[in-house]
């Protein structure tokens, strides 16, 4: 994946039954290609990875990539809470056509640096597809660093990426001469992309992108044209969004918006609670404050 550009974290729609959505999933999946994503995230921690069962998760990445047909790669997530969990996950899909799956460290509890890099190097001897990192200590309570990455890539022969909102440590990488160019960077901190952008780190993954596909493809756009007046407003525009639903129950919100966007489908925990009737016109208002309606 060199091409600059957004990888989506897809929204997984389900129904009551806790069953994909195929035909919002796909809607979803053609749109972001449309608005220019050059990468897909199926199942990441915004597409409730960690709340679907094993037997609906093999759908859900088989949907991903006959969806994409080929036009992008499609990454899955297959991040739980111990190796024998995770081989678990994987062999269910492992027949797939996968670019490679995506895991955090175990999120249950804390984890030593040693533990987390045995951990990593266990579930990458466990499949034949590559592997990419999720650095994301905010939910795993523990962090990715410089050097346990290096060395995750000396020992790691199907390491190929890691997605990270620590630009210090990204920055380290691109001056070590040792680490591969084709090693995938991949910013999550969405909040300084911009800026991320115009140092040479030009890849963005995040599950706001879905919830915004129109401010998404323009920031894109525009950014790749180097007008970063009409990118940062559209960055702004979809800050503004994230805040704004994290302020009135993000996951209902999160749901909710993407009805209202043309996605059928419940895309928050099933121990949710649906969204306050009084939030309701308050998202419709958002969505339409940013352009998105």
């Amino acid at each position: 994946m060199k091409k600059a550009g957004f990888v989506p974290a897809l929204i997984t729609p389900l129904d009551e039954n806790g069953k994909l959505v195929e035909a919002s999933y796909r809607k979803q999946i053609e749109d972001m290609i449309q608005a220019g994503a050059v990468g897909l995230l199926s199942m990441g921690s915004m597409g409730q990875q960690a709340f679907l069962s094993t037997s609906v998760c093999r759908e859900i990445a088989r949907v991903a990539i006959d969806a994409a047909a080929g036009r992008v790669p499609v990454f899955v997530g297959a991040m739980d809470c111990s190796i024998r969990r995770a081989t678990e996950r994987m062999a269910a899909m492992e027949d797939l056509n996968v670019a490679a799956f995506v895991f955090t460290a175990p999120y249950y509890s804390a984890v030593s640096p040693t533990q987390m890099v045995n951990y990593f190097k266990g579930v990458a001897k466990a499949t034949k597809h590559n592997i990419m990192l999720y650095d994301l200590p905010s939910v795993t309570q523990a962090k990715v660093t410089y050097n346990m990455l290096l060395d995750l890539i000396r020992y790691i022969p199907n390491l190929i990426g890691i997605k990270s909102a620590d630009m210090a440590m990204f920055r380290k990488v691109k001056l070590n001469s040792d680490v591969s160019d084709d090693f995938i960077l991949v910013y999550s901190g969405l909040d300084t992309f911009d800026v991320a952008y115009k140092w040479g780190i030009t890849n963005c993954l995040d599950g706001m992108l879905p919830l915004t596909p129109k401010n998404t493809g323009k920031l894109f756009s525009s950014m790749a044209e180097g007008d970063y007046a009409t990118a940062g407003q559209c960055l702004n525009n979809i800050l503004d969004f994230r805040d704004f639903m994290f302020a009135y129950d993000f996951w209902p919100c999160c749901s909710y918006a993407m009805n209202l966007l043309g996605y059928e489908g419940i895309s928050d925990p099933d121990f949710n609670l649906p969204i306050a009737p009084e939030n309701k016109d308050l998202v419709r208002q958002e969505l339409v404050r940013i352009g998105e309606l």
